[in-house]
């Protein structure tokens, strides 16, 4: 009696139906593993390198003070970023003050690939601008603004001397969100 072919195209069909079956579950093993790998690698990324892939966008900063502001992100630095309006205006805005940011790029950029001013600290940006002796307008975390030119930057403090008075104030660096002073290049 001849072979059915019919049963062995059968047979052979079930075992193809088999085999796209066992390549499906492990493709999608393979997608679980790699979503766990994305998951944990992107654990690891900070904001600071996100702003740093962001250099040269434009975006939307809220402070703690409640602050919101518009412009590229011309720069940044350890604790800081540097936005400009577009109007001649440059704010220095103190990282830990900062309650959202859009417009970030997805990807991030490694510590190994940034510029050395990424080294700078929000006290070096600020000390740029008292040597410079720009009139600056200082947000304070509370909402509190003075107007008036840093004179000289501490180790946690700014000395900011007001109007005509020469009235020396000291501000923990802490207390700073925002320093606004006309634009100036990145530090």
């Amino acid at each position: 009696m001849p072979p059915d072919n019919r049963e062995d195209d059968s047979v052979l069909g079930l075992l193809e139906d088999l085999e796209m079956q066992a390549e499906g579950l492990q493709l999608a093993d393979r997608a679980v593993e790699v979503g766990e790998l994305t998951v944990a690698q992107y654990a690891e990324v900070e904001l600071v390198g996100r702003l740093h892939a962001t250099v040269g966008r434009t975006v939307r900063v809220g402070t703690v003070g409640g602050l919101d502001l518009h412009g590229r992100l011309t720069g940044t630095g350890a604790d800081w970023m540097l936005i400009s309006d577009g109007h001649g205006r440059a704010s220095f805005v103190r990282l830990p003050a900062v309650t959202l940011v859009g417009g970030l790029a997805l990807g991030t950029m490694p510590a190994e690939a940034r510029p050395l001013t990424s080294r700078l600290t929000f006290r070096s940006a600020l000390r740029g601008l008292a040597e410079d002796r720009r009139p600056c307008t200082l947000h304070l975390a509370g909402g509190r603004v003075l107007q008036g030119n840093l004179v000289r930057v501490g180790a946690d403090f700014a000395v900011v001397r007001q109007g005509e008075t020469h009235d020396q104030l000291t501000v923990p660096l802490t207390a700073i969100d925002v320093v606004q002073s006309q634009a100036v290049d990145s530090p």
